[in-house]
Formats: structure tokens, C-alpha cells, sequence
């Protein structure tokens, strides 16, 4: 990426912020992660409010050693971003955010199909959900990067969901085709359980039509 680390901390910050701004993350959850070189990631600290948060709180993680360096302990899910990171050397940006269509879908456990134009170009095909694992754990990586694999987004079973991109702006709209897609299909799969049958219906009908008679 052809950016100095100087603007790469601030474009961290300024994603921060537009995260919360777009409701895709409430409070000091969620993380971001840019990549800085082949084997280090700028990864936003661990419990720090966004609005507060400054460029220089950007703790730099060793995305194979996981060792870090900087002023504040780097987001407890830096082991996933490290991970999804080495196993796609094509991306650059990772977001993990809790928005909420994209919770609520991780909620049933399952995969979401690309039914759309949108999500077929920033995600890649159907988002996977990964299978449940505690935070910070060996499995739970492991677990993330393989629902991640040919894709551009996950769910994290009863958690939330990551992107990636190449750049931040393909990682934001991964996250908005996503969250539209989860809402899109949430609703229609509410509509489709809304049936009347044709007697019922007509029958109100008539009800209605010898009520209001005048």
C-alpha cells in the first residue's frame, strides 16, 4: 500500500469512527487491522473508544509472531487478523464490527447466499459462518479463517462478522453489502411466513364490508 505510517495510523482512527458513525459497532467493540509491511499490521488497542482514540495509540503487531510494540496492548482478537492477514496476502484491511442485521444472522448459525449483485462483487459469494469458539482461542481462529477462505466477509457464530479488502473502502462496502444483504434477506424470509389463506381472507372480507356498511 503506498501510504506513509503516519497516514496509515490516521486512516485507522478515521475508520474507527466511521464505524461508529454507520452503526456498525456500538461503544469500544469491534477492531481494525491495516497492514503496514509483509509481516507487520497496524491493530487498533484493546477497550479504547474510538472518538478518543488517537494515531499514535496504534499498537504494531507482528502478524506472525503475534509480538507487539506501542504504547497500549493491541485488540484481544489480533490472532484472527494476524491470521486472516498471512492466509490472504492480496488483502490489506480487516474490520470486525457487530452491526445489527449482520449479529442477528450470526445468531441462526447460517450461511447467507449472494442473492445480489452488490455481494456477489464485494464479498465474493455466500458468507460463511464460522463455527463457535471462545475469544481469543487457537480454535476460533482457526475456525474464522476458514469461513473466510475465496470470501470477503464471515460470521462469527453468535458474535458478529469480518470483512476484509484490499483497501479500507472495500472493506466498508463489504460491510454495507453485508449488512443490507442480512436485512434483505431477514425480511423477506419474515414476509414469506406472513400467509393468509384465500377462505380467511375473503371472509374478513365480507365481515368488514357488513360492519362498515353505511
Amino acid at each position: 500500500m503506498a501510504f506513509t505510517e503516519k497516514e496509515l495510523r490516521q486512516m485507522v482512527k478515521d475508520a474507527g469512527v466511521r464505524m461508529l458513525e454507520e452503526n456498525l459497532v456500538q461503544g469500544t467493540w469491534g477492531n481494525i487491522s491495516i497492514r503496514l509491511d509483509e509481516k507487520h499490521a497496524l491493530v487498533t488497542p484493546s477497550g479504547l473508544d474510538y472518538v478518543v482514540m488517537t494515531p499514535d495509540d496504534l499498537p504494531v503487531v507482528d502478524i506472525e509472531t503475534l509480538e507487539w510494540t506501542g504504547p497500549r496492548k493491541p485488540t484481544s482478537e489480533r490472532k484472527i487478523h494476524a491470521a486472516i492477514l498471512r492466509a490472504r496476502p492480496e488483502i490489506n484491511v480487516v474490520l470486525h464490527s457487530h452491526p445489527t442485521w449482520g449479529a442477528t444472522f450470526a445468531s441462526t448459525h447460517l450461511s447467507l447466499p449472494a442473492f445480489n449483485d452488490k455481494m456477489k462483487k464485494y464479498l465474493l459469494g455466500d458468507v460463511r459462518c464460522a463455527k463457535y469458539g471462545l475469544a481469543g482461542t487457537k480454535k476460533l481462529t482457526k475456525n474464522t479463517v476458514a469461513a473466510m477462505e475465496g470470501r470477503n466477509a464471515c460470521f462469527l457464530a453468535n458474535h458478529g462478522v469480518f470483512v476484509c479488502g484490499k483497501t479500507l473502502e472495500d472493506a466498508f462496502e463489504a460491510c454495507r453489502a453485508l449488512e443490507e444483504g442480512c436485512k434483505t434477506y431477514i425480511e423477506q424470509k419474515t414476509v414469506e411466513k406472513a400467509k393468509a389463506d384465500k377462505y380467511t381472507t375473503e371472509l374478513s372480507l365480507e365481515l368488514f364490508k357488513k360492519t362498515y356498511k353505511k
